[in-house]
């Protein structure tokens, strides 16, 4: 028997993992929640938890903020860190604290099955894109020529937005994200950039 929990706050998506899991013979799903304190809360801690999928970005909270609990109450859980957004810091972040797979949400849940048994075989989870971060983070360029090559696609596809005067909802229904994920964005363009308002990372990145 292979048991799962799941930490995912789309509810639509949450009931596709579910589904993908439960109808495999020998797998159960033993926990599906949408928030951490359900999830500690109610950690079924007596029985043997042998994958868990965590969303990154919940409502207020990252699936991240999850991983050290694991580590301690289900030390041999496999942790599966499940996002739409393709960023090197949340990464490492996530790799650091303990997570042992990295999936971008742009995979058919029908194949979770196939994911699921690569590592179950021994092989690593992570994304294709993802892996090109990891090996950038162990050999990084030898030097950045603009302050605009630090951001990602996603960032300068915000920044260009903004530049247009949209809104963080307008941006989220362009990109296809949520408004918490375009604040997500901000935060960081804000921080690479070392600018604390929406005309200067602007002006930065037009200078640029």
């Amino acid at each position: 028997m292979i048991n799962f929990v799941i930490l995912e706050d789309d509810l639509i998506y949450r009931s596709m993992l579910e589904m993908s899991i439960t109808t495999q013979p020998g797998w159960r799903c033993l926990l599906s929640c949408s928030s951490i304190e359900e999830f500690k809360t109610n950690f079924p801690s007596r029985a043997r938890v042998d994958f868990a999928l965590l969303d990154i970005e919940l409502h207020g909270e990252s699936g991240i903020d999850v991983i050290p609990f694991l580590t301690v109450h289900s030390p041999n859980t496999n942790i599966i860190m499940l996002t739409s957004v393709e960023e090197r810091d949340i990464l490492m972040r996530a790799l650091n604290k303990g997570a042992t797979g990295y999936l971008l949400k742009d995979f058919p849940v029908s194949t979770l099955p196939d994911i699921i048994q690569t590592a179950i075989d021994g092989g690593a989870l992570i994304s294709p894109s993802m892996a090109r971060h990891l090996v950038e983070y162990f050999n990084p360029p030898k030097r950045k020529l603009y302050e605009q090559d630090i951001l990602t696609s996603k960032e300068h596809q915000v920044l260009r937005r903004l530049a247009d005067g949209k809104t963080y909802e307008e941006i989220g229904m362009h990109m296809s994200i949520s408004k918490d994920g375009v604040r997500y964005h901000v935060r960081n363009i804000y921080s690479k950039l070392n600018v604390k308002k929406r005309a200067d990372a602007v002006r930065k990145w037009q200078e640029n």
